[in-house]
């Protein structure tokens, strides 16, 4: 059965079975991991957040998103993810690929200790691998789905061989790096040390009350410095709730929330704001198994009479950024020249009529030759207030054209169901876009739900999968978007915003970006 299980989903990471080899713990000279703060004044400064309650200090074993947000603090990436969304050095140092594409060999960073004194080397990037592969459940999951197999060339080199071809599957290696030596074994288990911790991160262990608070103190970073905040205490909660009445009370200084948490979006204390681009993509679907949908007039027409600027104020409430294609604006593969469809009603309404439509024995709704009504049965899921507005704003934009329009506002599981069983003409959807933007099941040929077909869509996707260069990359993922724009399998509205909140209290400014929200932190200040 085809499956939309990716629609309207957090980023859930998979794995897959991995090659396993000895790890062996190299020790060093302490460097300031672990030593006290060197402030003229001595003056302490504490920065206050919160997280949901965790049973593990270990961020391989740690399931749950507020909790690895905090854990971005303590521990640093093999590699990360920038901005535009291109895989960035950070404890691997630099790599380079076979001429297949498909492994990377990896030269680490030689510097980079744990807080007990003891150097990062590829065994400890080898372990980390064998913990997320074992792991029963992990934000990381889905790290290990693309990689065959890895082994340490030496202390700080390693290479990494791919199922499949490509310089993109590079992303799937932001994970944290742990220590071999503080877990011990061939890889680390829940009752391995749940309650301390050795890490590599701006902040290093303090201490920890399980259901309470967690306590953080800066480092000294090997490669990033040390933060000018002196302390972190986070406190546990049990829901949202909490976490939101704990700002908004002046408890804690730093809140990541979706704007419609904080009325008007705005705190009680007038603090300030940062915005960021989520990988939630939305988007609206065609079913293809419809002859009306089929044609690329119609669904070009559709997209000339919705207004997407429109929707984005007054739906969104500004809080997203206008998609031209599923390749985000902001994203270093992202071809500008991609065709975008502005609101032109005229237009719209000469392709419907061009495929045959016109209104023959009614004014409102238009017929083909054959006396047929042109009808759409709009989708959305009810949980999604955007969504349904978004259906709204679609279904007034189908009637201008002559449609007649009926909007169904299904519960998730049903909406699931409809979508599977091709019981809609038209759905508003999203996905959480993967890092490496693989857009197989979106548009792949007996992969997508929608029925749609199309060898050359299948030929494009493939050259983005095995693109190793950046050029390469570049080109193939500009044929692809130019090539979605054409054929309009998917009208592209949104990539979603989401936002840090920060208290008065807090002066300087963070540079979130997906998965790293604190990114930045080092250079905030509390008064």
């Amino acid at each position: 059965m085809k499956k939309i299980i990716a629609l309207l989903s957090a980023l859930i990471f998979v794995i897959t079975g991995c090659s396993s080899s000895e790890t062996a713990a190299v020790q060093g000279s302490v460097t300031g991991q672990g030593a006290s703060i060197n402030s003229e004044n001595n003056d302490e400064t504490e920065l206050q957040l919160s997280m949901n309650m965790t049973k593990t200090l270990n961020p391989l074993l740690n399931s749950d998103e507020t909790v690895n947000d905090v854990f971005t603090l303590m521990y640093e990436n093999l590699v990360n993810i920038g901005e535009d969304g291109k895989a960035e050095p950070n404890i691997a140092d630099s790599w380079t690929f076979d001429e297949d594409g498909k492994t990377a060999h990896i030269t680490l960073k030689s510097s980079v200790s744990f807080s007990d004194g003891s150097i990062l080397t590829a065994d400890d990037v080898i372990y980390s691998l064998r913990t997320i592969d074992n792991a029963e459940n992990s934000y990381y999951k889905s790290c290990t789905d693309h990689i065959k197999n890895w082994s340490a060339q030496g202390g700080y080199q390693i290479d990494i061989t791919f199922y499949d071809s490509g310089a993109g599957n590079m992303v799937y290696l932001a994970f944290p790096v742990i220590s071999s030596a503080f877990y011990g074994g061939d890889y680390a288990v829940m009752s391995d040390n749940p309650t301390t911790a050795v890490t590599t991160g701006l902040y290093r262990f303090e201490s920890f009350s399980p259901a309470k608070e967690l306590m953080l103190t800066a480092a000294m970073n090997d490669f990033k410095g040390q933060a000018a905040v002196n302390k972190i205490t986070v406190t546990m909660t049990k829901d949202r709730e909490t976490q939101l009445n704990l700002f908004t009370k002046g408890i804690t200084d730093i809140l990541l929330a979706e704007e419609t948490e904080l009325a008007g979006g705005n705190t009680a204390f007038n603090g300030k704001r940062v915005s960021y681009i989520t990988n939630v993509y939305d988007f609206i679907g065609f079913n293809f198994n419809n002859a009306v949908f089929m044609d690329r007039n119609i669904r070009q027409a559709i997209a000339y009479s919705l207004d997407i600027q429109n929707i984005i104020d007054g739906i969104y409430l500004g809080n997203a950024e206008r998609a031209y294609s599923p390749v985000r604006t902001s994203s270093w593969l992202y071809d500008s020249s991609v065709y975008g469809y502005d609101n032109d009603l005229t237009t719209a309404k000469m392709l419907v009529e061009q495929s045959g439509w016109r209104f023959r024995t009614s004014q409102t709704v238009r017929e083909n030759e054959d006396g047929r009504k042109l009808q759409a049965a709009i989708l959305v899921n009810k949980e999604n207030s955007e969504r349904c507005q978004v259906a709204q704003n679609l279904a007034s934009a189908l009637n201008a054209l002559g449609f007649e329009v009926s909007v169904t506002e299904a519960d998730y599981q049903t909406y699931m169901d409809k979508i599977n069983n091709g019981s809609y003409d038209i759905f508003v959807g999203g996905w959480t876009v993967s890092p490496s933007n693989d857009f197989s099941n979106m548009f792949g040929t007996d992969n997508n739900v929608m029925g749609y077909s199309s060898s050359r869509m299948d030929e494009y996707i493939s050259e983005c999968s095995s693109a190793v260069t950046d050029e390469e990359m570049m080109t193939a993922y500009g044929k692809l978007q130019n090539y979605i724009s054409q054929e309009l399998p998917y009208i592209s509205l949104v990539y979603r915003k989401s936002s840090v909140y920060m208290s008065q209290r807090i002066h300087g400014d963070l540079t979130p970006v997906r998965n790293r929200v604190f990114n930045g932190i080092e250079n905030i200040t509390v008064r």
